[in-house]
């Protein structure tokens, strides 16, 4: 006699491994978009540590303070930006691709990261200050 799986047997795998999916894929989901999180959030303590830092020392060097963070033309993919005040710049996406975590210059002052496909922050560097001009409840979360 040959000895094969029943019918039950079968359909019970398979619905044991549809729960398990769909319990992992539900986690993955929620990992990438605190990964996102977590890097908006160090990428804005990073911009503004080096922000206070270029003034502290254009203070001591009696320069003039900063007027700019880049040179990058807005709304373009692959450019380095913020290179004015960071050592190892990031590099920028634009409004068609929306690549989650990834900054935009949206013009001379402006600059988005989306952290999910609808939604993102906004930041504009006015008076030596990179400030969130978003949603107030949006700004206090990753500030």
């Amino acid at each position: 006699m040959k000895k094969a799986f029943s019918l039950i047997e079968i359909i019970i795998v398979i619905v044991v491994i549809s729960i398990i999916a769909s319990f992992l894929i539900s986690k993955y989901a929620t990992s990438i978009n605190s990964t996102v999180k977590t890097t908006v959030k160090a990428d804005i303590a990073l911009i503004n540590s080096a922000i206070s830092k270029k003034n502290s020392k254009n203070i001591l060097l009696q320069k003039s303070k900063i007027t700019y963070l880049d040179n990058a033309i807005t709304n373009q993919k692959g450019l380095e930006i913020f290179d004015n005040i960071l050592q190892v710049p990031l590099l920028s996406t634009n409004m068609l691709e929306k690549e989650l975590g990834k900054w935009i210059k949206v013009a001379s002052d402006k600059y988005r990261v989306y952290i999910s496909k609808k939604e993102y922050l906004e930041y504009r560097f006015k008076d030596d200050s990179f400030s969130c001009i978003s949603d107030l409840k949006l700004c206090k979360e990753f500030e």
